[in-house]
């Protein structure tokens, strides 16, 4: 009779069906100014986004796409152990959540733990569920290369760039392992063809002139640094492409 009455107690006690439902509605609301915030691609920002993310959650823990957006926010702030416990959250609370699990994976990326990620992205590259197996790939490559197996990294690269030829990260790291196996001829194939796939990416822009530099095709490297610098906005990239248009000697004047 006791355990009955306590059982009784707590639904009595517990949120009515209108109490959850107002609750989700006011997570879902502050969810989308927080997209917003994220996403506006003239004046994103990040601050409010965490702020409005956060309430949201405070309204309804279990909403895995906020937790997803938290993660990617973290991320950016470099929090990465904040940004892995709410991915975790997020595949906890959805176990198909495969892009929740491929933005865990590139936690393990930037904290360096290449096992994790590796096993990881292999289970994702394998799920015939998973939509963006290419990112998964180009991710393997990665962790691979940072361990130093060049013939594995290639072979992933690879198979990311066949699998989504507009995908551009797989150029750019493939041309990067064959650039340290001074490769470079090839290595300017991919990352041509990369830059023919995304005119506006950066980086391939600035392995291209490292490579001219070293070939005494100092105008090419001039031309390659410059749309680096263009192209890289307000980023490290871009004050390494300066600094080495700096390094360049000046373009001779006609007589």
């Amino acid at each position: 009779m006791f355990r009955a009455l306590l059982a009784l107690s707590l639904v009595a006690c517990g949120p009515s069906r209108s109490d959850v439902k107002e609750a989700e509605d006011e997570a879902t609301f502050h969810y989308d100014l927080a997209y917003g915030h994220y996403m506006d691609p003239a004046n994103a920002n990040a601050d409010a986004a965490l702020q409005e993310i956060l309430r949201a959650l405070e309204f309804n823990w279990k909403y895995p796409q906020a937790h997803v957006l938290a993660g990617l926010v973290f991320m950016g702030r470099e929090r990465y152990l904040d940004a892995e416990k709410h991915f975790k959250t997020a595949i906890e609370q959805k176990a198909d959540y495969y892009d929740a699990q491929n933005n865990l994976g590139t936690v393990y990326l930037a904290t360096e733990r290449w096992d994790d990620a590796i096993a990881l992205f292999e289970k994702l590259a394998g799920n015939l569920r998973y939509k963006n197996p290419a990112n998964a790939q180009n991710n393997l490559g990665w962790a691979w290369y940072q361990k130093g197996e060049e013939k594995l990294a290639r072979a992933h690269f690879h198979s990311a760039i066949k699998l989504a030829p507009k995908l551009c990260p797989p150029y750019n790291n493939l041309a990067m392992v064959l650039i340290d196996q001074g490769r470079l001829e090839r290595a300017k194939k991919w990352l041509g063809r990369g830059s023919r796939r995304c005119p506006a990416y950066a980086e391939p822009r600035y392995h291209m002139g490292r490579i001219l530099s070293t070939q005494r095709d100092l105008a090419g490297a001039r031309k390659e640094f410059e749309r680096c610098v263009k192209f890289a906005g307000e980023s490290p990239l871009a004050d390494l492409c300066e600094q080495r248009l700096r390094g360049l000697p000046p373009v001779a004047r006609k007589r």
